[in-house]
C-alpha cells in the first residue's frame, strides 16, 4: 500500500474506534467515580502519548472497564454524596494516575515484562468474570433510575439497594425502559448489524429524547456539571501518606493494565516488544496524570476494532484519540442530556461480554489446578477489595508455579543386557540410574536430594544420576550432589553424574568439585551407560 493508502486507512480505523469508544469512555469514567467528560480527557491524552511512545499499530489506549473498577476502590475515600469525585479530592486522582505511570516505567526498566509470564490464564479469567458481576451489579442503580448507591463492592451495592427498597424508593420505570431499550438494540446491533455503532447511535437518540421530551430520566447532568471545554484538573500530591495509601492499589492497577496489553498486543499472534508497549503506557499515564486524566490502559475491545477497521501505523490509534478532544471541547450539553440508564445499558452489555462461560467451562474442566485458580480469584474478586483479589489470584498461581518447579520428576532404571530399562516395583538392583527431569533450583534440591535417599532401594552399591532433562543447576545443586556422594560411600556405594551441560560442568571445575561425571551427550542414554562403566566397570 502506498503511505496515502495507508493515511486513509489509518483514517477510517480511528474514526470507526471513536464512534464505538465514545459511550464506552463516558460509561467506564461514571463506573469509575469520575465525572464523564474524565472518560475523554482520558481517552485522548493517554491514547494520543501511548500511540506515539509505543510500537504496535493495533493498541489503543484510554479508559476500561476492569481497571475502572481498580479506580474506584481506590478514590472511594474520595468520592462525595453523588458517587463521583469532588473537584477539591483532584490532587488524589492525580496522584493515583502518576503513580500508575511511574510504576510501569519502573517494569519496563527492571524487566517486568518478563514476570507477565508466570500469570495464569485461570486467573485473568477469573478476575474478569467476577470484575463482570460486579460491574453489572453496580449498575443498579442508574439501571432502575434510583439514587446512587455508596461503595464500590458487592456487599455495599446489595445492603445499598435493600435500603433503598426498606426505605419506599422503589425503581422508575422509564429508567427501566431506556436500560431495557439500549439493551437490546446493542445485543440486535451486535448480531445483525456488527459493523454499525450502534452504542453510538443508542446514546444520541436517548439523548435527544430527553432533550425533547420530559420523561422522568435521570441524565448525567444530574450527576455531574458537564459544561464545555477540557474538565478541571490537579497537580498530583506529595503527601507521603497517599502515596502510600495508593502504593497497593497502583500496583494492582499496572498489573492488570498489563495483562490487558498483553492480550490486546498480542492477538493474531503478534509478537510486539512488550517492554517498549508497557513504558509506553507509563508515559501515557504520568502525562494523563497532569491533563485530568485518570489511570488508563489497553482497551481489548477498541484494540481488536482497530485491527478490524485495517489499521495500518500507529498513526491510527493517534487519530483516534484526537478526535475525541473537539467533542470534550464543544460536545459537553449534549453528553448532559445522556440518560444515565443509557449508559448503563451500554455497561450491562460490556458486563455480560466479559463472562465467556465457553471459555470459563473450558478451564474448569482442565485440571484441579486451573479450577482451584479460577474459583478463588472470582469469589475474591466479589468479596474482597480489588487490588487485593488480583493479587490474591497472582500470588497463588505463582505459588502453585514454584511448588510444581520444586518437586522434580525422577525415572528410575536398571541396566539389563546392554540396555536401560524401568525398575520394577520392590527390585533391588544393584545398578541404579535415575533421570532427573524439571528444574533443580535452590528451593528444588533439597526435595530432590531427600526423595533420592529416601526411595533408593537397600540392594544398591552403584547409582547414577542423569541430569540431561534437568534444568538450572546452580551451587546448591552441586553442593546437594558432593553431599549424597559422602552419605552413598560412608555405605559403600559409588557415585557419578551423567548428562552434564557444559554451563553445570563450568560450575563443578571452578568449585573445585571432584565429583565423577560424564558429559551431555546427543544420544539419548548414551551418557548414563558411560557414567555407569565408571562407578562399575563390569555392568555390560
Amino acid at each position: 500500500m502506498t503511505w496515502v493508502a495507508n493515511v486513509r486507512a489509518d483514517i477510517v480505523a480511528g474514526l470507526t474506534v471513536t464512534l464505538v469508544g465514545l459511550p464506552q469512555c463516558l460509561a467506564y469514567a461514571l463506573m469509575s467515580g469520575l465525572p464523564p467528560a474524565y472518560g475523554l480527557s482520558t481517552a485522548a491524552v493517554a491514547g494520543f502519548v501511548a500511540a506515539v511512545a509505543g510500537k504496535s499499530p493495533h493498541v489503543v489506549t484510554g479508559p476500561t472497564n476492569t481497571t475502572g473498577l481498580l479506580v474506584l476502590a481506590a478514590l472511594a475515600p474520595f468520592l462525595g454524596e453523588s458517587g463521583l469525585l469532588t473537584e477539591d479530592n483532584l490532587p488524589a486522582l492525580a496522584t493515583l494516575t502518576l503513580m500508575a505511570g511511574l510504576v510501569r516505567i519502573l517494569a519496563a526498566l527492571f524487566g517486568g515484562d518478563r514476570l507477565l509470564r508466570y500469570l495464569p490464564e485461570s486467573v485473568l479469567a477469573g478476575f474478569t468474570a467476577g470484575a463482570g458481576v460486579l460491574i453489572g451489579i453496580m449498575q443498579l442503580d442508574e439501571a432502575l433510575g434510583m439514587r446512587p448507591f455508596s461503595g464500590g463492592g458487592l456487599w455495599s451495592q446489595v445492603t445499598g439497594f435493600s435500603a433503598r427498597l426498606s426505605g419506599g424508593e422503589y425503581p422508575g420505570l422509564p429508567s427501566v425502559a431506556a436500560t431495557t431499550i439500549t439493551i437490546a438494540a446493542i445485543a440486535l446491533g451486535r448480531r445483525f448489524a456488527p459493523r454499525w455503532p450502534v452504542a453510538l447511535m443508542m446514546i444520541l437518540l436517548a439523548a435527544v429524547f430527553a432533550w425533547q421530551v420530559n420523561a422522568g430520566l435521570p441524565l448525567v447532568q444530574d450527576r455531574a456539571a458537564l459544561p464545555s471545554g477540557w474538565p478541571p484538573g490537579a497537580l498530583p500530591s506529595l503527601d507521603p501518606r497517599l502515596w502510600m495509601q495508593f502504593a497497593l492499589p497502583s500496583l494492582a492497577i499496572v498489573l492488570l493494565g498489563s495483562l490487558e496489553l498483553t492480550v490486546s498486543a498480542r492477538v493474531d499472534g503478534c509478537r510486539p516488544d512488550m517492554r517498549r508497549e508497557i513504558a509506553a503506557q507509563g508515559a501515557a499515564n504520568i502525562a494523563g496524570a497532569f491533563a485530568s486524566g485518570f489511570p488508563a490502559s489497553a482497551s481489548l475491545t477498541r484494540s481488536v476494532l482497530l485491527r478490524l477497521g485495517g489499521a495500518q501505523t500507529r498513526f491510527a490509534a493517534a487519530f483516534a484519540a484526537l478526535s475525541l478532544i473537539p467533542i470534550l471541547l464543544y460536545g459537553g450539553p449534549i453528553v448532559g442530556f445522556v440518560p444515565q440508564s443509557a449508559l448503563a445499558g451500554v455497561l450491562l452489555i460490556t458486563a455480560a461480554s466479559m463472562i465467556n462461560r465457553a471459555r470459563l467451562a473450558r478451564i474448569w474442566s482442565a485440571s484441579r489446578v486451573s479450577r482451584t485458580l479460577l474459583l478463588v480469584t472470582f469469589v475474591s474478586t466479589l468479596l474482597l477489595p480489588l487490588e487485593v483479589a488480583i493479587l490474591i489470584g497472582c500470588g497463588l498461581g505463582l505459588a502453585i508455579h514454584l511448588g510444581v518447579s520444586a518437586d522434580p520428576r525422577l525415572n528410575w532404571l536398571t541396566p539389563d543386557l546392554g540396555h536401560l530399562r524401568a525398575l520394577a516395583p520392590d527390585e533391588q538392583p544393584k545398578r541404579v540410574v535415575v533421570e532427573v527431569s524439571g528444574t533443580l533450583y535452590y528451593a528444588a534440591a533439597p526435595v530432590f536430594f531427600e526423595r533420592l535417599e529416601r526411595d533408593l532401594p537397600p540392594s544398591t552399591r552403584a547409582l547414577v544420576v542423569d541430569v540431561s532433562h534437568a534444568h538450572q543447576l546452580r551451587f546448591s545443586a552441586l553442593e546437594g550432589f558432593e553431599q549424597l556422594n559422602d552419605i552413598l560411600a560412608r555405605r559403600g556405594i559409588r557415585f557419578a553424574l551423567a548428562g552434564v551441560s557444559p554451563e553445570f560442568e563450568r560450575v563443578l571445575r571452578r568449585a573445585g568439585s571432584r565429583l565423577d561425571f560424564t558429559p551431555l551427550s546427543s544420544v539419548p542414554s548414551e551418557s548414563a551407560k558411560a557414567a555407569l562403566t565408571i562407578v562399575d566397570p563390569s555392568w555390560r
